[in-house]
């Protein structure tokens, strides 16, 4: 009788396990899917009733080329030294995500969740990377030429070394970051003034050391002691 009962209890258990399984979503399934599809189609979008999941996906090195990302699920992913020129990574979750020597040229990041990411020594030239959240993300030695930041949040992001020649960064939340050693300072291409723009961006509790900010326009800027600037920009050279 107790065998009989031990038999009962072991199949209720197994068949507990197998229902729970069944309604289980598989989600390493969907993400290899998700996958194999992004490297044979270059893209792979989310719609309402499908979320494109890249999440810790194994990019390294990866020609994403024109690669169409729109609201993907990249988060943790490593995209390391990755090739993403002119992608469209516009609303896509990154957070987390390593980026580090990626080529993100002319790449469309606006609205990107790209929180705690790794994009040191990225070249992220002509990017589009308006609104997007950079909040806590290592920057060390990037290259944002001409890139628009409007409105993005940098709070407590590491620019060390990094480069912001003629970078839009109007209103963009640069609390707390680190700004040691960055070059933010306009320049002439081509007989055009190229002007890096702070316009009311918030600099409050910002590392400013040995930053160069020459000729950049920082009117309306909350400077790092909390005031706020009212000159048009620091004297050009």
């Amino acid at each position: 009788m107790k065998k009989v009962l031990r038999w009962k209890t072991l199949a209720a258990v197994l068949a507990i396990a197998l229902f729970t399984l069944y309604l289980t979503p598989p989600v390493w399934a969907a993400n290899t899917e998700d996958v194999s599809h992004l490297l044979k189609n270059n893209w792979c979008v989310s719609f309402l009733w499908k979320q494109c999941d890249l999440s810790g996906a194994d990019l390294r090195d990866a020609n994403l080329q024109e690669a169409n990302l729109s609201g993907a699920d990249l988060s943790g992913a490593n995209l390391s030294g990755a090739n993403l020129k002119n992608a469209d990574l516009s609303d896509a979750d990154l957070g987390g995500a390593n980026l580090a020597n990626a080529d993100i040229f002319g790449t469309d990041l606006s609205r990107a969740n790209l929180t705690d990411a790794n994009l040191s020594r990225t070249r992220l030239w002509d990017a589009n990377i308006t609104l997007a959240n950079l909040s806590g993300a290592n920057l060390k030695d990037a290259n944002l030429l001409d890139s628009r930041l409007w409105g993005s949040n940098l709070s407590n992001a590491d620019l060390t070394d990094a480069t912001l020649h003629g970078a839009d960064l109007q209103y963009a939340n640069l609390a707390g970051a680190n700004l040691t050693n960055a070059d933010l300072h306009s320049f002439f291409f081509r007989g055009s003034k190229q002007v890096t723009n702070l316009s009311n961006a918030n600099l409050e509790g910002a590392n400013l050391t040995g930053t160069n900010l020459k000729g950049a326009a920082l009117i309306g800027a909350i400077m790092p002691d909390g005031s706020i600037n009212e000159e048009i920009a620091v004297n050009f050279k």
